[in-house]
C-alpha cells in the first residue's frame, strides 16, 4: 500500500497519512489535524459520518471550549457547540456523550469545569442547534482546578434513563495541609466517585453528590479517574486512575455489578492506599480497608515506591482507554492505555472471570508496547505523545486523541488518529501523473455497495470539469453501470473538494472492477501528491481509499518541472520566465504552481526565479545555468529585465 505524499519547499501541508508494514494486519491513519487542545471524540448514534471533537480552547483562547462536527466525507469541520468561559488548569470543556436515542430525542451531555465549578449539562439539538435543558450535577472543586469531573457514559445494552459519571477527588494534593481524606472517602461527597444518575428524576436543583435522591453511588476511592470506558461487547467498566506519588492503575467493575440492583458500592482504596500498596506521603496512607478492591493493572512511577511485582514500564499520569472491539482480529479483547507523561502506548489482556479477591495489580497478560510500531506505521515522523483520550466510533474503531506537542500546547497542534485494518478487500485510487487520469478500483473479491464518493485535495488538485462522476453518467440517469435505480447528486464541486452521493439506496461496484473518474486531467499536476478519496459504503462504513500514483518513472514531479516531462531543463525555464508576475488570484496552490509559483506564496516573482535557479544549479551546475541564461529568446530576456532580473541576466550575458 502506498499513499504518496511528496512535500516540496514550495508548500508545507498536513496530509492524510496511512502507511502500513508488510507484517501488520492493521495500520494507523491520521484522521484530522490542526485542532486546538482536543480532549475527546465521539460519534452520535445513527450518524457514522461525523466525528464530534471536543476542543478545550479555540483560536484566541477566549472560549471555554467547543465541539466540532468533523465531516469525514468532505474533510471539513463546523462548530456544533461553543461555550463561553475561562479555562483554568485542567478545566474547560472536557468530554461529551450522546443519548442512545439521540436521533429521535436530540439529547446529549457535556462535562465541563468553569473556574473550579464542575458541571454536567443536558442539551437538546433542536433544528440543528443545541439548546441547554438542565444542569444535572454541579459541585465546586477544592483547592485548585485538578482532578475534576471527568466523563459521562451510557452503559451498552443498559437503560437510556441511566447516565454514569466519573469524578476526581477535587485536586488537593495529599501532601498539602488542606488535604482532607474524609471528603473523598465520604460516600455522600461528590469527590472520587462513579455515580449513576436517573435521568427521569427531578434536577431542578442540580445534584451535588450521591446524596441526591436520583443519584446512586457505584464506586468510590478514586483519585483522578482520567478516562474510563465500558466494553461495548460485555458491559464491563474499566477506569484509568491517576496516582499520587507511587502508582498508576486500572480498576475494573464487572457488568454483573451494574445488573445487580442490590450491589453495594465498590471501594478502590484511595486515600488509604494507592494501587496495591500503602500510600506514602502527607495525610494519605495506611493499610486500606478489608473490603477495598485492588486494581487489575498498575505500573510504578519513575524512581518511586517498588511494587510487589514487576512494573512493565514507568510513568506518572495514566490515560485510560478501551477494550478493542473493532475490525482488527488480532487486537480483539486487548485493553489499550497510555501514559500522558511517559508517552507510551500499551495494551494487555484481562481474564474477566477473575474474582475480585484475585485482583493484584498484575492481572494483565501478554502486555505489549505499541507507540513505536504505530509511529512506524504512520511513517512521517509523528510522535504519538500527550494523548488525552482513546475513543471509539460506532463500529468500534479505536481512535487516539493527541493534545499537541507539549503539556499545554499552542493552538493547531492537536490531531486524531485511527487504527484501521489491512486486508484483501481494499478500495484503491490510482492517479496517473503523465495524464492526470483518476481511477477508483474495487480490488476486493466481493461487490462494494457505495453510497457516496468524496475526492479531496488541500492544494486544489481537482479539476471538476475533467471528472466523469457517477452523477448523470453511471446512475439511473446514465448508463446504470453503478446505480440502476437511483439518481446521484453532487454536493460539492471545487478544486479542493468533490462530493457526490446517491439519493436512494447504494450503488454497486463489481469485484475487481474500476470506475474511471477521469480519463485525463482530473488531477491537476504538481509536485505535491495529496489527492484523497473517501467512500461511504452501504453498511455505513467510511473507508479511506489507498492512493497510489503511477507514471513519471515512478517518482513525483520535482519542483521546477513546469511542463511535467520528468526533467528540469530549458523548456521549464522559458515557461517560468514567460509566467513571471502572472496574476494568480483565484488559483489554488496546484494551479498556481503550474503558473509559475514555485515557492507557494501565491505570487509569481523573483523568489520563484531564485528557487528555480537553485534547483537547476543543484542538478546541472553553475556553468549550465549561465549557458541557460544566454540561450533564452530575446522576448524572454525583456520579460526577465522587466521583472527585476535584468541585472543578473546582463551579467551572465557579458560573462558568456
Amino acid at each position: 500500500m502506498n499513499i504518496a505524499s511528496s512535500i516540496h519547499p514550495w508548500l508545507t501541508l498536513a496530509l492524510v497519512v496511512c502507511a502500513g508494514r508488510l507484517d501488520a494486519a492493521y495500520t494507523v491513519e491520521r484522521v484530522v489535524s490542526g485542532l486546538n487542545q482536543p480532549t475527546y471524540m465521539t460519534q452520535a448514534p445513527g450518524d457514522n459520518n461525523h466525528l464530534y471533537i471536543v476542543e478545550r480552547t479555540e483560536p484566541g483562547g477566549s472560549s471555554l471550549g467547543r465541539v466540532l462536527a468533523y465531516n469525514q466525507l468532505t474533510k471539513t469541520s463546523t462548530t456544533f457547540l461553543d461555550l463561553a468561559g475561562t479555562v483554568q488548569a485542567d478545566g474547560g470543556l472536557l468530554s461529551m456523550t450522546f443519548h442512545p436515542d439521540y436521533q429521535s430525542n436530540g439529547l446529549f451531555y457535556t462535562v465541563s469545569n468553569v473556574s473550579g465549578v464542575n458541571g454536567l449539562d443536558e442539551w437538546k439539538t433542536v433544528g440543528g442547534v443545541p439548546q441547554v435543558q438542565r444542569r444535572l450535577y454541579e459541585y465546586q472543586n477544592l483547592s485548585n482546578v485538578f482532578h475534576t469531573m471527568n466523563e459521562a457514559f451510557f452503559r451498552p445494552g443498559g437503560s437510556g434513563a441511566e447516565l454514569f459519571l466519573t469524578t476526581g477527588d477535587g485536586g488537593t494534593q495529599a501532601n498539602e495541609p488542606t488535604f482532607d481524606p474524609s471528603l473523598i472517602e465520604d460516600p455522600t461527597s461528590p469527590y472520587g466517585k462513579v455515580v449513576k444518575i436517573d435521568l427521569t428524576g427531578d434536577f431542578a436543583t442540580p445534584a451535588a453528590g450521591p446524596s441526591h435522591p436520583d443519584v446512586d453511588l457505584v464506586a468510590l476511592g478514586l483519585r483522578n479517574p482520567y478516562r474510563s470506558s465500558f466494553d461495548r461487547e460485555t458491559g464491563d467498566f474499566y477506569i484509568g486512575d491517576v496516582g499520587f506519588n507511587a502508582v498508576e492503575e486500572v480498576n475494573f467493575i464487572p457488568a454483573s455489578h451494574f445488573e445487580n440492583p442490590a450491589a453495594t458500592p465498590i471501594d478502590f482504596g484511595w486515600t488509604s492506599r494507592e494501587g496495591t500498596i500503602a500510600t506514602i506521603g502527607g495525610s494519605a496512607g495506611g493499610p486500606g480497608s478489608p473490603g477495598d478492591v485492588d486494581p487489575i493493572y498498575e505500573y510504578a512511577h519513575h524512581g518511586g515506591i517498588p511494587l510487589g511485582h514487576t512494573s512493565d514500564f514507568n510513568g506518572a499520569s495514566i490515560t485510560g482507554g478501551y477494550v478493542y472491539r473493532g475490525p482488527v482480529e488480532e487486537l480483539q479483547g486487548r485493553y489499550f492505555l497510555t501514559d500522558f507523561t511517559a508517552q507510551r502506548i500499551y495494551s494487555g489482556e484481562f481474564d474477566t472471570t477473575t474474582p475480585a479477591a484475585g485482583y493484584n495489580g498484575d492481572n494483565f497478560t501478554d502486555v505489549q508496547r505499541h507507540d513505536i510500531e504505530f509511529e512506524e506505521l504512520l511513517d512521517d515522523g509523528t510522535v504519538l505523545q500527550y494523548l488525552t483520550s482513546f475513543n471509539e466510533d460506532n463500529f468500534g474503531n479505536l481512535y487516539m486523541v493527541k493534545f499537541g506537542n507539549s503539556f499545554f500546547p499552542p493552538e493547531g497542534q492537536g490531531e486524531i488518529f485511527r487504527i484501521v485494518p489491512l486486508g484483501d478487500d481494499q478500495i484503491e485510487l490510482v492517479v496517473d501523473r503523465d495524464t492526470g487520469a483518476v481511477t477508483l478500483q474495487n480490488s476486493a473479491t466481493t461487490v462494494l455497495d457505495i453510497q457516496s464518493i468524496s475526492l479531496s485535495s488541500a492544494v486544489g488538485a481537482i479539476s471538476p470539469s475533467d471528472l466523469t462522476p457517477v452523477t448523470g453518467l453511471r446512475d439511473a440517469d446514465g448508463d446504470m453501470s453503478v446505480d440502476h435505480n437511483d439518481a446521484w447528486s453532487i454536493s460539492s464541486s471545487t478544486t479542493s473538494l468533490f462530493v457526490e452521493a446517491t439519493t436512494g439506496d447504494a450503488g454497486q461496484l463489481a469485484p475487481q472492477s474500476q470506475l474511471v473518474y477521469s480519463p485525463a486531467d482530473g488531477w491537476v499536476r504538481s509536485p505535491v501528491e495529496d489527492l484523497a478519496a473517501t467512500v461511504l459504503l452501504g453498511d455505513g462504513t467510511i473507508v479511506n481509499a489507498q492512493v497510489s500514483y503511477t507514471g513519471n518513472g515512478g517518482a513525483a514531479f520535482e519542483s521546477g518541472d513546469l511542463n511535467f516531462d520528468g526533467v528540469i531543463n530549458r523548456a521549464d525555464f522559458v515557461a517560468l520566465a514567460s509566467r513571471l508576475h502572472t496574476d494568480l488570484s483565484g488559483l489554488g496552490p496546484a494551479q498556481a504552481y503550474a503558473a509559475g509559483d514555485l515557492t507557494g506564496d501565491g505570487v509569481s516573482n523573483y523568489d520563484d526565479f531564485a528557487a528555480f535557479k537553485a534547483t537547476y544549479i543543484s542538478l546541472h551546475g553553475e556553468e549550465a545555468f549561465a549557458g541557460l541564461l544566454a540561450s533564452v529568446p530575446e522576448p524572454t530576456t525583456a520579460l526577465l529585465a522587466a521583472c527585476g532580473i535584468g541585472g543578473v541576466f546582463a551579467a551572465r550575458r557579458r560573462d558568456v
